[in-house]
């Protein structure tokens, strides 16, 4: 294991390893196992239209051992771009060792490039509360909004 991760975007020979990282993501965070098949279309869907969202992957050698994935929301009042950030996951043997911090470091860059996104965001599972103290560290303060949904069928 080295800490020099390579970062770069997903791509088409990836979808199997994003289905399995983001079903250990749900059965990690809020204990749940998530339909293989529907997740896997849904990975496919996002590799095919980066509308849906961008998957940037970091590596060690030609393992992928961690990822992030962004997309955009339009603000109408503000006439530029939130750039939500999601779906963070790192294998269980290489945390604690750069990859999140290189995952964060490439995304911040990206975000302080872009004169089209104005702010970043993100979602934690309430349940979540063991990455609230990283989040608070490194300068991420709780927005004024609450999420607030309807679902058409639990998923």
């Amino acid at each position: 294991m080295n800490n020099n991760f390579l970062i770069r975007k997903a791509e088409q020979k990836d979808l199997p390893v994003l289905s399995a990282f983001n079903n250990a993501l749900a059965l990690e965070t809020e204990h749940r196992a998530l339909d293989m098949q529907k997740l896997t279309k849904s990975m496919q869907a996002i590799l095919d239209d980066e509308r849906k969202g961008v998957y940037w992957l970091a590596c060690d050698g030609d393992k992928v051992v961690g990822q992030i994935m962004y997309v955009l929301e339009w603000s109408t009042w503000r006439n530029a771009n939130f750039m939500w950030l999601t779906d963070l996951y790192v294998l269980p043997a290489y945390r604690r060792k750069g990859v999140f911090k290189r995952l964060y470091r490439y995304a911040m860059d990206f975000y302080q490039a872009r004169a089209d996104i104005i702010g970043l965001r993100f979602y934690v599972d309430k349940s979540n509360t063991a990455v609230v103290p990283l989040y608070k560290k490194i300068g991420w303060k709780e927005s004024n909004y609450n999420l607030w949904e309807i679902k058409k069928y639990e998923a």
